[in-house]
């Protein structure tokens, strides 16, 4: 038997859709790889998320091996190989991809600040995609100090969903437009405690209005948070929280909490912490006297939940602090055309026109204004939004997309702040917040981004979460970060 007979052809998958009655062609297969390598062992005092099964790459060892017992035809087939990480990384990491038996070098791929729930791809060259079946793979750290963990299907019964473990993904070139749905209806859209896992779910519950089917997905994501009247998570530092809330950025999901379960008694836990970092001025804000840093993201992940307890729980108290709240971002953050990600409430500003932290401010302020009762400072506030979108559209460039930094073009464009600026438009021409122009400038954005996505429906292009400073966001380095499916839950026609 020869070399070709022996090749079985991917399968070309169809699946019902949770849409309803119409069915869509998935021309892509996850191959799952076995993990070989060193014993993992686990410290006592950490803790992998879902307690789903890991693997470990070591500094200075020998790596680790992936291996598939499936064969594809090569013929109009492209591969990717992806992991996904089970940690929070604070350094440069590569990991150098070989193949198992002759030793040919793939690639040094790169990892730097990989975040928890983030996985990562790597294009395969044609011309390696047999080796790489054929012998498996090695992967060996070359850059970096820690041990980097990953979800597989090692060492335990409960493993992450397939879109999480080790796999090769093979596909055609076809792209479907839809594929980003079932990525986000499902667990493979799950993300770290806090903003990334409050954008997924927030954007679930936005399609939950015209799906209702959506609303069984969003209650069982949260319930892998929120059993029981409790709240369990993994922590950046791999660490098992129990009923805490650890920074301003993690009251997000008590927006969708409250929501869809009005009564559940974290929400009272949310509402102290929020009133314990609050200053006299009720001006919310992670830090103490003259360390206090105010950013975007609170307007987004403070102002907007606070606003929606006050609604669900007829707490005047809470609409005070979510305008005081907003209102001190507003003032701080923009300057002139400009507005800022961060700044010290002495006035000390920094990120200028981030794309991300400018999504955060807008999708902020419009979810905000809506669930705010009626009052001079909310049309004050209203009239602000207005000017600030006018500013920011006027930065779209000619494909649709938003720049890293908007008005430095040599930083690329960038999918995470594109998607979350045209979430905030659309989001506002909907509730009558803003112009037809709004609705138009976000219907260009997501025509655009359509091109940024994966075979089985993630969104490429993303910058990098926000560890490496503004260097990181600056060089062009570019991922997949799945909470940026809850944009496109906000965009989609």
């Amino acid at each position: 038997m020869n070399r070709r007979q022996m090749l079985v052809t991917t399968a070309t998958l169809t699946s019902t859709s949770i849409w309803g009655n119409w069915k869509q062609n998935l021309a892509y297969q996850y191959l799952l790889a076995k993990v070989e390598g060193f014993t993992t062992h686990l410290p006592s005092n950490k803790y992998i998320a879902f307690d789903w099964g890991f693997s470990e790459i070591m500094p200075d060892n020998e790596g680790v091996k992936l291996s598939w017992n499936q064969l594809i035809s090569e013929k109009n087939q492209f591969v990717s190989l992806r992991i996904t990480s089970a940690t929070d990384v604070r350094e440069v990491l590569v990991l150098e991809v070989k193949t198992a038996k002759t030793g040919q070098k793939i690639a040094d791929w790169d990892l730097r600040f990989a975040a928890l729930l983030q996985p990562f791809e790597l294009q395969i060259p044609q011309d390696t995609i047999r080796a790489i079946i054929e012998e498996g793979i090695i992967l060996k750290m070359v850059k970096g100090t820690k041990p980097f963990w990953f979800f597989s299907k090692n060492n335990s019964e409960n493993n992450a969903p397939n879109a999480y473990l080790p796999h090769l993904l093979v596909h055609d070139k076809t792209t479907n437009k839809d594929a980003w749905k079932d990525r986000l209806l499902s667990l493979e859209s799950l993300q770290t405690f806090g903003w990334q896992q409050g954008v997924v779910w927030d954007g679930m519950l936005k399609m939950s209005n015209d799906f209702p089917k959506v609303k069984s997905v969003l209650k069982e994501q949260l319930g892998m948070y929120f059993a029981q009247n409790s709240l369990l998570y993994c922590n950046l530092n791999n660490v098992k929280t129990e009923g805490k809330i650890h920074t301003v950025e993690s009251i997000l999901p008590f927006a969708i909490l409250a929501q869809t379960n009005p009564t559940h008694p974290l929400l009272q836990t949310a509402i102290d912490f929020c009133e314990k970092h609050a200053n006299a001025e009720g001006v919310i804000a992670d830090g103490t006297g003259n360390n206090r840093m105010v950013k975007t993201e609170e307007c987004y992940t403070v102002s907007y939940p606070l606003a929606v307890l006050a609604k669900t729980l007829n707490r005047p108290d809470l609409a005070l602090l979510s305008i005081k709240t907003l209102q001190s971002r507003i003032n701080i953050l923009e300057k002139g055309n400009s507005i800022y990600q961060r700044g010290t409430e002495q006035g000390e500003l920094f990120f200028e026109n981030w794309g991300r932290g400018v999504a955060w401010y807008l999708l902020g302020i419009a979810k905000t204004l809506v669930y705010l009762p009626e009052s001079e400072k909310k049309q004050e506030i209203k009239a602000s939004f207005q000017k600030s979108v006018q500013k920011v559209m006027a930065y779209q460039q000619a494909n649709g997309l938003w720049n890293c930094f908007f008005h430095q073009p040599e930083t690329g464009v960038e999918t995470s702040g594109t998607a979350g600026v045209a979430a905030a438009l659309t989001y506002g021409y909907q509730h009558g917040l803003l112009p037809k122009t709004a609705k138009i400038a976000a219907q260009k954005a997501t025509k655009a981004l359509v091109s940024y996505l994966t075979p089985d429906g993630y969104l490429t292009g993303t910058a990098q979460v926000n560890k490496g400073g503004d260097a990181l966001q600056k060089n062009g380095f570019r991922i997949i970060s799945p909470y940026t499916l809850g944009f496109l839950a906000h965009i989609a026609p």
